[in-house]
């Protein structure tokens, strides 16, 4: 049937894009991290957003090496290695894709139920700038519970061991964390993660986003109270506290059980020519575009190194016809007053099915009803394509 041929097109197209990933993804990551090398002294807000815009061009690139292409690059050479279209590998390849992706899914769901689970059997403990202060005994780090009702849950156990300043810090951090609208660029990231689980630059691009994500945050907490050096103090302190705990996978939150991190947060609040406030730099806005620019650039010139093997004309539709032959073209008059050329294509198509003579009758002919019709002021011009050379009589009745 037809539609399995366009199944078997479209897993073959999916294979293609996911490989093209791999490729695209390690391009990308390669180009955003030289751009930000070259910007030594950009804040963390500005290296969040570059990250994350290589984040999303690497998902959309592999979609944009489909879009058509000028005739002087669709003649270029074909793709060194082509999907075959039809063969067993590339659906098992596929199911095994969206089976994983769709285990990773599911933990994603889990994680965001289990979110509004904790807001609703928290304790409330007081409201801060239209987002509600919790306390819970099921959490054990102090996160940021966002989406649709925003909050910061505290342990109930680690209340009385932050210092009245070390809680402000804290709830500081968290609260950045909300008003940056992390917790849906979470999301998403968690989401490309779990669909394209095998494509190891999303896992590297998404470790520099937790950690930038992070230090952005801290700079809040500096910009706010001007004090970095109690700030670093309190991160090392909640550390000692929290170090064998975790947060939901959706909820960010001032601490992680990677000591690299806590380590690399400190370092970079102490150092002295560090930019801490949380602006989107114009430095960043140029780093963004080149990256952009690079990207289109890369997929308009460059022949992808997975393509789809192409699928002949006959196994689409027309299993019993071969290729078209030459068209005939005839010049219907066009007659005053009749504005709609279908009256006389309608006519053309009677025209040429007259009876087959003896001999013809189990001939392989057929006229293809798409038809392409050029108007000029005296006529119509009608194009007829055949699949079979057809008998002179038909010939004559055009």
């Amino acid at each position: 049937m037809i539609w399995v041929r366009f199944v078997d097109l479209a897993v073959a197209m999916a294979v293609s894009m996911g490989l093209n990933g791999l490729w695209l993804g390690l391009l990308l990551a390669a180009l955003a991290a030289g751009l930000l090398r070259i910007l030594p002294r950009s804040n963390a807000t500005t290296r969040y957003a570059v990250w994350l815009a290589a984040l999303l061009l690497m998902v959309a690139a592999p979609a944009l090496l489909w879009i058509p292409r000028p005739a002087p690059v669709a003649t270029a050479a074909a793709p060194p290695i082509a999907v075959p279209v039809g063969s067993q590998w590339p659906a098992y390849l596929v199911m095994a894709w969206f089976a994983i992706a769709a285990i990773l899914l599911a933990r994603i769901v889990w994680s965001f139920v289990h979110i509004h689970g904790l807001q609703r059997r928290a304790m409330p403990l007081g409201r801060r700038d239209n987002i509600r202060v919790l306390a819970s005994t099921e959490v054990r780090v102090p996160m940021a519970a966002g989406f649709v009702r925003r909050a910061v849950i505290f342990p109930q156990s680690l209340i009385g061991e932050l210092s009245p300043e070390e809680f402000e810090q804290v709830l500081c951090h968290e609260m950045a964390h909300l008003r940056r609208w992390d917790d849906w660029t979470q999301l998403i990231q968690a989401i490309l993660e779990a669909v394209f689980f095998f494509n190891p630059a999303v896992y590297w691009i998404g470790r520099r986003l937790k950690i930038e994500r992070e230090m952005a945050c801290d700079d809040w907490v500096v910009a706010a109270t001007g004090q970095v050096r109690p700030y670093a103090a309190c991160l090392t302190h909640l550390h000692e506290l929290t170090r064998r705990a975790s947060a939901p996978q959706l909820a960010p939150g001032a601490t992680t059980r990677r000591r690299w991190q806590i380590s690399a947060r400190i370092e970079a609040l102490l150092r002295p020519d560090r930019d801490v406030m949380p602006r989107f730099s114009r430095s960043g806005w140029m780093a963004a575009c080149a990256l952009v620019s690079a990207a289109l650039i890369v997929t308009a010139k460059t022949t992808p190194l997975v393509g789809v093997e192409d699928v002949p004309l006959a196994t689409m539709a027309f299993v019993h016809l071969s290729a078209p032959a030459a068209p005939a073209i005839s010049l219907a008059p066009r007659e005053p007053g009749r504005a709609r050329p279908r009256l006389a294509v309608n006519r053309m198509a009677k025209a040429v099915q007259p009876a087959s003579p003896p001999g013809l009758a189990d001939a392989s002919y057929m006229v293809v009803r798409a038809w392409q019709v050029e108007f000029s002021p005296s006529y119509y011009v009608i194009t007829v394509v055949f699949f079979e050379p057809p008998p002179p009589h038909v010939l004559n009745g055009i």
